[in-house]
């Protein structure tokens, strides 16, 4: 009995002195883990509540933790850390950690604020290797704006975050994004854009993963009525109100490279969108030369390349007021349907790259079916392009939709087919078209845009050549010179105008 009571004595003693050892041991490591998390906390000049180590659960936590400098604004309600590699730590000074997470995060940036000077001298920062298995964000969100006393340029609520394997180096802070990770998935609502001093963006949800970015319920809507939209431009600009049903980005791809944005899909979908454009023709021509679609994307202040765009059951209206009196003139197309491959200003100078083909199938006036095949090259600085297209029968309803009002002429018969198939360049353009018409004549209104103006009508039709009333109408070496303080679709307008004037007169 004394020889088994010696032994249980003995392992009781061991107990204890392991006991002891562990508790100290957790006291002195849990203060060493404090202490390196409060010097990096006092150098990244955050500010908190309260901080626990603990050496068992290898975790920490900081409370009410705050950061406010250079106008970036930080505060969180938790900060939380687990499965802290403590041994890798001690012996390397490399930090590895399996989850960090924010809960209610708050980040509010303001651009305008003075930025303090760095004073610190170069090549003199510390190393740091520092990689986080898993970073989640719990009820976050992020504003930006001016300063605090103005409306939000851009504000987020995010759900939820999470970003694997995060990855913190001396070389990834020189980065504009100053870590790497290989996963992120994020979900998104309450998006706000404001897109300048007219026009604001909301978007209801956005959802973003290894794979793909979804945006769901896109709304762009102007600051202002028709009436007071006018009083804040200077020159002529498009009041645009806008709805998107989703945009689907797949195999979706974005970083930064040598401090520039970058953005890459193969997939882009544009599901059931409205677009409605109204223009104001009483206010001043815009003076500013338009560039053309392919210089906009040539001269992009980011990279991007999509693969292939969708475009899903999209309806525009586009109206145009020139007299109060006659309201504005309105082109619709309804139902559109398009196509676009290789939107890329990535690697331009290839001599393989790839030139970027549009078709479109839509419905002109909720009536004419109408399918354009269009063609440019990004990289090519002349802006070259080739667009062709075909129209079957649009009656004087359709056509005097727009040209009644803005035009003050009233037509009468109808067209029966267009095609057109032109070619240019940033400076003119040359192409050829058939048109068929029935019985067309054109009537004059007066002012009032009610009765019509007999003489004038008399004149105009005169001119109008109407005994080819079955014929089909070709013209050839058609030449149009670019206005260049105008869009390219009032390019392609005048191009369709200078066939169709030829083939009538």
């Amino acid at each position: 009995m004394k020889k088994k009571s010696k032994l249980f004595l003995s392992f009781i003693v061991i107990l204890i002195v392991l006991a002891i050892a562990i508790i100290g041991g957790n006291i002195f490591i849990e203060n060493k883990m404090e202490t390196a998390l409060e010097e990096n906390l006092k150098k990244a000049e955050f500010k908190y509540e309260d901080l626990n180590a603990s050496l068992l659960g290898r975790s920490a936590s900081i409370s009410n933790p705050v950061y406010n400098k250079n106008g970036m604004q930080i505060n969180a309600e938790e900060i939380k850390i687990d499965g802290i590699d403590i041994l890798e730590y001690i012996n390397n000074k490399n930090i590895e950690i399996n989850t960090l997470k924010f809960t209610k995060p708050e980040v509010t940036i303001y651009t305008e604020a003075e930025k303090e000077k760095d004073t610190s001298e170069k090549g003199n920062s510390a190393e740091i290797d520092l990689l986080i298995k898993s970073v989640e964000v719990v009820d976050g969100n992020f504003k930006m704006a001016k300063n605090d006393s103005v409306k939000k340029q851009l504000f987020a609520n995010i759900p939820s975050l999470n970003l694997k394997q995060v990855s913190v180096n001396r070389e990834s802070l020189k980065s504009a994004l100053p870590f790497n990770y290989e996963d992120l998935e994020m979900i998104s609502d309450s998006l706000f854009f404001n897109l300048n001093d007219l026009h604001d963006m909301y978007v209801e949800k956005m959802e973003m993963n290894e794979n793909s970015l979804i945006f769901s319920n896109i709304e762009m809507k102007p600051l202002y009525d028709k009436q007071e939209f006018q009083k804040h431009i200077p020159y002529e600009k498009d009041r645009f109100n806008l709805i998107l049903g989703e945009l689907t980005l797949e195999s979706f791809n974005w970083s930064f490279k040598n401090d520039s944005l970058s953005l890459e899909s193969s997939t882009t979908t544009i599901t059931n969108g409205d677009i409605k454009i109204y223009r104001d023709k009483q206010v001043k021509d815009d003076p500013r030369q338009k560039p053309m679609y392919s210089k906009m994307i040539r001269e992009l202040p980011f990279k991007l390349k999509l693969d292939t765009l969708k475009v899903n059951n999209l309806a525009i209206q586009y109206q145009e007021l020139v007299n109060p009196k006659r309201g504005p003139g309105k082109v619709t197309f309804k139902n559109l349907n398009a196509s676009i491959y290789n939107i890329s200003n990535v690697n331009m100078d290839a001599e393989d790259f790839p030139r970027t083909d549009i078709d479109v199938q839509t419905q002109f006036q909720g009536e004419a079916k109408l399918n354009v095949n269009w063609n440019f090259d990004i990289s090519n600085r002349a802006d070259v392009f080739s667009i062709s297209g075909q129209m079957d029968r649009i009656s004087s309803e359709g056509i005097n939709q727009f040209m009644e009002p803005a035009l003050n002429v009233k037509a009468e018969g109808g067209i029966r087919d267009i095609q057109f198939n032109f070619t240019g360049n940033n400076q003119n353009s040359t192409g050829d078209m058939k048109l068929v018409y029935r019985d067309f004549k054109v009537e004059v209104l007066q002012n009032d845009g009610e009765e019509e103006n007999k003489f004038l009508s008399a004149l105009a039709n005169l001119i109008v050549n109407n005994d080819a009333t079955s014929e089909e109408k070709e013209q050839e070496g058609i030449k149009t010179q670019r206005t260049q303080n105008k869009s390219f679709w009032n390019y392609l307008w005048k191009n369709v105008r200078n066939g169709a004037l030829k083939s009538f007169l």
